[in-house]
């Protein structure tokens, strides 16, 4: 296929999921690639650049995460670029724990057909189970951002009860957003042009990868310059800059959602389970046209890819 072949605009229903889709990525990549390992690593700020220490008691007096800079006499930061406030844990904690995470999701991720939305008669997906989930997906970061930024426990630096709180927020994000990236890939691969399904693929998956480079470099200036530098021992205020990078999760996940409206596909309705049905399905006869009316449209490209391939054979 030619770039021109790639970037052809013709299918909407591709192009409005594939926009979605950099944003739904851009949701996860805003607080998951840099801030969160940073924070897991950062130290308490409680004594950075305050607490007196001295060659001879320096494990004793520096909390975790920081040591003794013997020249000025005071406890200081390792890497004051990854700020304070966090929860200090080792190396291999905090690559464990993002192990694991990726683990759940892609478990989660396939299981998705079997455990959620077969039982609540939403298989085969439609536009609307993604705005669903899509909406449900801003729910963990959101309470995230809130907690970070109010709550006492972060103000007192409670570790404890951060690091469950931090845990259960993630790991209920982490089963979220893998049951709306299981409905994405239904539903790239069903809007997908019959003739040329590894093109209209490859275009949706270029906008996932888009989507985490700005997740990525967003999280990161976020992360930097966001929140107050305590003083040049410490580093920035962590706490403010995964706040922050959580809030702009947020906003992706809800702008994620209100792209994916725009998709028209919505005539098989919305249920919930057996008994709830929160959008009705449209007439038989209403969809049956509907349906015609896509094999047509389709039908149409196919012949008209036909007839430029011809015209490029006989030149």
């Amino acid at each position: 296929a030619t770039w021109a072949d790639i970037f052809k605009m013709d299918n909407p229903n591709l192009n409005i999921l594939s926009a979605a889709r950099l944003f739904l990525f851009a949701s996860r990549d805003f607080w998951f690639e840099v801030p969160l390992p940073f924070f897991l690593r950062s130290p308490s700020c409680n004594g950075l650049g305050t607490q007196s220490c001295s060659a001879d008691d320096i494990m004793s007096s520096c909390v975790n995460g920081s040591f003794c800079n013997t020249v000025m006499g005071v406890c200081e930061n390792i890497n004051t670029g990854g700020g304070c406030g966090g929860l200090a844990l080792d190396r291999v904690i905090v690559g464990a724990f993002l192990g694991g995470y990726i683990i759940l999701y892609g478990q989660v991720q396939s299981w998705t057909p079997q455990l959620v939305t077969g039982p609540l008669d939403q298989t085969p997906p439609n536009k609307l189970t993604e705005v669903f989930w899509g909406f449900i997906n801003c729910i963990p970061t959101l309470v995230a951002a809130c907690v970070l930024q109010w709550s006492y426990m972060y103000d007192n630096e409670q570790q404890d009860a951060m690091t469950i709180f931090l845990v259960l927020v993630i790991v209920a994000f982490a089963v979220i957003f893998a049951i709306n990236s299981s409905i994405h890939s239904y539903l790239v691969v069903n809007y997908a042009s019959h003739d040329k399904v590894a093109v209209s693929v490859g275009f949706y998956y270029m906008s996932n990868a888009v989507g985490r480079l700005f997740g990525t470099i967003g999280s990161g200036l976020l992360y930097t310059y966001v929140g107050e530098e305590l003083n040049e021992y410490s580093g920035n205020d962590a706490v403010a800059g995964l706040a922050a990078c959580f809030f702009a999760g947020t906003l992706c996940s809800l702008l994620a959602a209100l792209i994916t409206t725009q998709i028209k596909d919505q005539k098989s309705g919305l249920k919930c389970g057996s008994c709830l049905t929160i959008v009705d399905r449209e007439d038989d006869d209403d969809y049956d046209a509907d349906k015609d009316e896509n094999l047509e449209e389709r039908s149409s490209q196919k012949e008209n890819g036909k007839n430029q391939n011809d015209s490029k054979k006989k030149i």
